[in-house]
């Protein structure tokens, strides 16, 4: 007896030796993709025509001028919520570069969204390591640090936002939700992606009607220190109306359909593929609100992902940077549903094909293998979303019938 004690003993002695390896050796890859992600983010010397022409111009006004006389003359060409935040900016004007100080704005929306990343993935996995490997793999993806880090755009913002939106509705408290998408719009317009999502959620009974008042309530609440600082109401709530109609063409080197039509069809295209994007976007709200079946966690991101990967596919006038949303979200959707472990690789080729457009200089053509292989990947989403609708009739039936 005493020999079998001792044996066992041994063997326990030789599995704790082990154990405590793997968990250095996870500790360490952690580690790892941590400090990549700080290391991708520590260059921020990069200046674009975007920044020179338009942020370095605004940096310099308001440092000079202040920000009343900014919103007076109606400098700033974004929302009062994005003026204020780039506005803050030019406090560190004495400590580190304009450049760095104005791509501090993305990059602390990085670090946030990686929290929530955890704390999202964390909510399919009370245990274990995945949540913070999934927080990991976040923060080094090519295309939100480059994004941020580099091109110094703020999609990383009101992205953060739609992420806090989509934690509160997994964690069933839609009120903050709507206040975390309320203030996502209220950042840019781009957070119109997610709203098909929000709509199922309605109509599933999940949000009521009342709480989608929060969007223009908090837009209209966050333009009140922007007019008594001197602009007009008409200015501040037409922001949004005056972008929609600042570029003509179909496609900015979005990988979607358009950028395969000719800008000589601008009129007739935008028409034609604005009533195209509503009549797509309206059916699969519709075809996915008529599905009874339990709106689990895993189906609530993937609808979520779904939506802000169709929105900007099928709309024109999509920029090159808009698929942003769902660079993010598809990370999540595949821990929450491991069988689409692929699909935040395509949604990062098809984004970072279309990045190197204007970063690099590339052809077009780099554009349109993305918008190929984005076709066959939003596809396969609504595919696999009515694949998993219809085993879940098939259960409810089975269910039914052995009963």
């Amino acid at each position: 007896m005493k020999q079998k004690n001792h044996h066992m003993t041994t063997e326990q002695e030789k599995v704790i030796p082990n154990s405590r390896f793997k968990i250095n050796l996870e500790f360490l890859g952690l580690l790892s993709l941590l400090v990549v992600g700080f290391l991708s983010r520590l260059d921020t010397s990069l200046i674009t025509i975007d920044m020179s022409k338009y942020y370095f111009a605004w940096y310099r006004y308001i440092r000079d001028s202040g920000i009343a006389v900014a919103f007076q003359e109606g400098l700033m060409e974004y929302t009062p919520a994005f003026s204020y935040l780039f506005a803050s900016t030019t406090l560190l004007d004495s400590i580190i570069p304009k450049v760095t100080a104005i791509k501090l704005i993305p990059i602390t929306a990085d670090v946030i969204s990686t929290y929530f990343v955890y704390r999202i993935v964390r909510i399919k996995y009370p245990r274990g390591n995945k949540p913070y490997w999934a927080a990991g793999v976040f923060f080094i993806l090519p295309t939100i640090f480059i994004n941020s880090a580099h091109w110094g755009q703020m999609d990383a913002l009101y992205t953060l936002f739609i992420i806090i939106s989509l934690f509160f509705f997994l964690k069933e408290k839609p009120l903050l939700g709507m206040l975390a998408y309320a203030l996502s719009f209220s950042i840019k317009f781009q957070a119109i992606f997610f709203i098909p999502f929000l709509v199922i959620l309605f109509l599933k009974k999940k949000i009521p009607w009342w709480q989608f008042l929060l969007i223009p309530t908090v837009y209209v609440v966050s333009c009140i220190p922007a007019v008594l600082l001197g602009t007009s109401w008409q200015t501040v709530l037409s922001i949004y109306l005056g972008q929609s109609g600042k570029y003509r063409w179909l496609s900015g080197n979005a990988p979607n359909l358009y950028t395969f039509v000719p800008n000589e069809y601008y009129g007739p295209g935008l028409v034609i593929g604005l009533i195209v994007a509503f009549c797509t976007l309206a059916a699969w709200i519709i075809f996915t609100a008529l599905d009874k079946s339990d709106l689990t966690r895993e189906r609530m991101v993937l609808l979520a992902l779904i939506s802000v990967s169709l929105t900007p596919f099928v709309l024109p006038k999509m920029h090159d940077r808009y698929f942003y949303p769902a660079d993010a979200l598809s990370l999540i959707v595949a821990f929450y549903n491991p069988k689409l472990w692929f699909v935040p690789i395509l949604f990062q080729l098809n984004s970072g094909l279309a990045y190197t457009v204007y970063l690099l200089g590339t052809s077009i053509g780099l554009v349109k293998i993305g918008a190929i292989i984005n076709t066959v990947l939003i596809a396969y989403l609504l595919a696999y979303q009515l694949s998993r609708q219809v085993s879940s009739i098939r259960e409810a039936s089975d269910h039914e019938v052995v009963h």
